[in-house]
């Protein structure tokens, strides 16, 4: 995907299915980002196995950093990548998103014995990391394993943004026998209260808008009308009724994972194995990708034959 379809004409795509809209508030102090991933977490949970617990989280990290990559405002292709280390039931977390919208994530544990949805991720860290331009910067953070908490502690210590996020996703049963989920929703919107004249304008701004978020509740319990579902959230959040758009971009589920990428991972595993002496002797083997759970049969190494060593001629 290329900057220039990233900042066609908004009303070139005033349909919500998986879209992302930047708007401005009329007064200029604010700018609002509103995602609907739906089909993106669907497609991951699908393509993963995961449970409806772990489809929550994953879910979040995979909008957040969609969100994040949106933030940056660059017409340059950078990526911008999350991994959460905790110490849940959930294991690790990591989610990305590349080329203008295209995102994909991983759970360490996709069914872990969870029967909630409060459950959290538990203590830990985050790692944010962006590379543009093949220059990549990271940053670590204190995590609370609650994902939209952890965003706000990195923009606010590693990027100086004041800013205010909030993430849904809503999973549900298709069949009676509760053994199909479906996302029903992945929502989310970001507010970026942009730098003030004075510290007194940036503190009654952040205590208007923060009370504007709560206010507002979970998305959730938002009436929000098919095909409008992404316009409907700036007109709430921003309290206008013509958000004035001034960026549209599509997002998507994309794996870059290939053949070639495998039997790189699979050769490196072998390397270990070998230099351990534990190198099992199979013909193939089977390596699935964690991200979109494509398969790869990869056929073993052929042995390398013993290279001939010339004999040393001895002066007689």
């Amino acid at each position: 995907m290329s900057a220039s379809f990233k900042h066609k004409r908004p009303e070139a795509f005033l349909r919500n299915d998986d879209i992302l809209h930047k708007a401005l508030s009329a007064n200029g102090e604010a700018v609002v980002y509103a995602l609907d991933a739906t089909s993106i977490v669907q497609e991951s949970m699908e393509r993963i196995a995961l449970w409806p617990p772990a489809t929550k989280h994953l879910g979040q990290a995979m909008m957040a950093s969609l969100l994040l990559q949106a933030l940056g405002d660059s017409d340059i292709n950078d990526s911008f990548s999350l991994q959460w280390t905790c110490e849940g039931p959930f294991g690790h977390l990591f989610a990305e998103t590349r080329n203008f919208g295209e995102a994909r994530g991983t759970i360490q544990h996709p069914r872990p014995p969870v029967a909630d949805y409060d459950t959290g991720l538990g203590p830990g860290l985050l790692q944010v990391r962006r590379s543009q331009r093949n220059i990549g910067t990271t940053s670590i953070v204190n995590s609370t394993g609650v994902v939209s908490a952890d965003v706000v502690e990195y923009l606010e210590k590693s990027e100086q943004k004041n800013c205010g996020i909030n993430l849904s996703v809503i999973v549900d049963w298709e069949d009676e026998a509760k053994t199909k989920f479906h996302v029903k929703a992945a929502l989310a919107y970001l507010v970026h209260i942009m730098p003030q004249p004075s510290e007194a304008k940036l503190n009654e701004a952040l205590l208007r808008w923060n009370r504007q978020m709560e206010a507002l509740g979970p998305i959730s319990r938002w009436l929000l009308r098919d095909g409008q579902v992404t316009i409907d959230m700036l007109r709430l959040v921003l309290g206008e009724e013509e958000p004035k758009l001034v960026m549209t971009q599509r997002v998507s589920f994309t794996c870059n994972c290939n053949e070639s990428r495998a039997a790189r991972a699979l050769s490196l595993l072998e390397a270990q194995e070998e230099k351990e002496g534990i190198l099992p002797a199979v013909p193939e083997t089977e390596i699935r990708c964690e991200y979109c759970g494509k398969t790869y049969t990869i056929k073993a190494r052929a042995p390398e034959s013993p290279k001939k060593t010339k004999k040393k001629k001895t002066e007689r």
